[in-house]
């Protein structure tokens, strides 16, 4: 019979190699878990950035044009920024707003990004799907939802009856960058993404996103506090629920979202 000190001896063996990237992993998973449904407290720091986001794999240099020259960095003001405004007359259409998103340059993302991201130019449709930030798919493609999470989110359709020409897809920021947006570069997308709104006309918006949701519904609820239940934008029932790419490094998270989507399959009958 072991005493409680023997089950507690430590030992000099050393911990195998593939244990320690075994638990690193489950730890990155853990606070990108954590972070995504608005938990608080961890240190935003570049150091902790690079670590959730893990090892950047190595690609050739894309062509791209010259980038522009770097600003100096200056001392916020303590004035107001004003948001940008996209103007949209009578006869603007989602073809000329795209075109003036996919030629943005108003915050530094656009020097990372191959493309911005703009969609499809659905209207008529009762449901809008909006995610936080384009993914390296959707960088490559050019369109949201692309490569796996895009998979993900047929899948998701479907179980609800639903299939892309049934929606309208878009995003809160439109350019894949190597970090989360800050709040300036998510200020300088936002107008787009209204002008977007406005334009489509849906019954029924759907935030796959703790940074759209916070944003839409002007909260710092954290996502589990504001997913099961229907807020509203503008007129519009608004729900928040987890993204596509979130889920699949979170599984675990899969019923939540299952039931936030069967609540969107009711309320669609009804609108």
């Amino acid at each position: 019979m072991t005493t409680p000190e023997e089950n507690y001896t430590t030992t000099d063996k050393e911990i195998p190699a593939h244990a320690a990237v075994e638990f690193l992993q489950d730890v990155r998973q853990l606070v990108a878990f954590q972070q995504a449904i608005g938990i608080e407290g961890y240190p935003t720091t570049p150091e902790l950035t690079q670590f959730i986001a893990g090892p950047k794999p190595a690609a050739p240099p894309s062509p791209r044009q010259p980038a522009a020259p770097t600003r100096p960095k200056t001392s916020p003001t303590p004035s107001a920024p004003q948001q940008p405004q996209v103007a949209v007359g009578p006869d603007t259409n989602l073809t000329e707003l795209h075109a003036e998103t996919a030629a943005c340059q108003r915050c530094q993302r656009h020097q990372s990004r191959k493309q911005a991201i703009t969609g499809p130019t659905t209207t008529g449709v009762k449901l809008l799907i909006i995610s936080d930030t384009p993914s390296v798919a959707d960088d490559l493609s050019g369109l949201p939802m692309s490569g796996e999470p895009g998979q993900l989110l047929d899948k998701m359709l479907g179980a609800i009856g639903l299939n892309r020409a049934d929606v309208h897809l878009s995003l809160l920021t439109r350019c894949h960058g190597p970090e989360p947006p800050k709040k300036d570069e998510v200020d300088a997308c936002l107008p787009f993404l209204l002008k977007e709104i406005m334009l489509v006309k849906p019954k029924i918006i759907c935030a796959m996103g703790v940074l759209t949701a916070q944003k839409l519904l002007h909260t710092s609820k954290p996502l589990s506090q504001l997913r099961g239940r229907f807020h509203e934008f503008q007129g519009i029932p608004l729900i928040p629920t987890f993204s596509p790419e979130f889920l699949l490094k979170n599984p675990e998270m899969k019923k939540a979202t299952w039931l936030d989507l069967q609540m969107i399959q009711k309320k669609i009958q009804t609108v």
